[in-house]
């Protein structure tokens, strides 16, 4: 089952993720406490990345797709986020919003793939916690990064991740704690930025 954007406001992200509730029979008090981000993928913080001696500006492209397309007023609230975490991770000396063949480019895309409730919750995509206990519904992203240094090849990266609406606590949380659900957007956001950062780092491209 796939989400259907009906709404032109910020708002719409906790809005699909109500639509999720009301499937599932959920309380309001739910809708405001219980969101978490996919416990599964692997956990980066800012300190497992490396230090880097001369810090060079980076051009940054940021989309965000819903179910039908484009989706600006999501990309122009996470927009903003994605910089952040790239200015805090040290890498680069800034983040600009213009590019030249002289500066590096990274390019994220965000798109939601799938809004899922009850059983369905047992087929997300491999990399992800399928049937997690108490979810009651999830709503399933794909990342597509690249980054392409002057005068060098592309490399780019595709990485799942999802929102869980959890009834209860769960184990398999850990210490997790629950957030709204626009803060568990922004922790979905933020992972996969220091995750591909790490990748790049991995593969000597940074």
């Amino acid at each position: 089952m796939k989400s259907k954007i009906v709404s032109p406001a910020w708002g719409m992200l906790a809005a699909v993720t109500l639509a999720v509730l009301v499937i599932a029979g959920c309380s309001m008090q739910s809708f405001y406490a219980n969101y978490y981000a996919d416990p599964k993928p692997r956990k980066t913080r800012y300190e497992d990345l490396k230090a880097v001696a001369n810090p060079q500006p980076v051009y940054l492209v940021f989309d965000m797709y819903s179910a039908e397309g484009s989706f600006p007023e999501a990309t122009a609230k996470l927009g903003p986020k994605v910089a952040r975490v790239l200015k805090r991770s040290g890498l680069f000396s800034s983040v600009v919003n213009v590019g030249s063949e002289n500066i590096a480019r990274i390019q994220l895309s965000m798109r939601e793939t799938a809004l899922l409730t009850g059983h369905e919750t047992k087929t997300l995509p491999e990399g992800l916690s399928s049937g997690l206990v108490g979810s009651k519904g999830a709503i399933v992203y794909s990342f597509t990064a690249s980054y392409q240094p002057p005068g060098k090849e592309v490399l780019k990266k595709t990485y799942p991740h999802a929102v869980h609406i959890v009834e209860g606590t769960n184990p398999a949380l850990g210490d997790s704690m629950p957030l709204t659900a626009a803060h568990a957007v922004d922790e979905v956001v933020e992972q996969v930025v220091l995750n591909f950062l790490r990748d790049l780092q991995t593969a000597d491209k940074l």
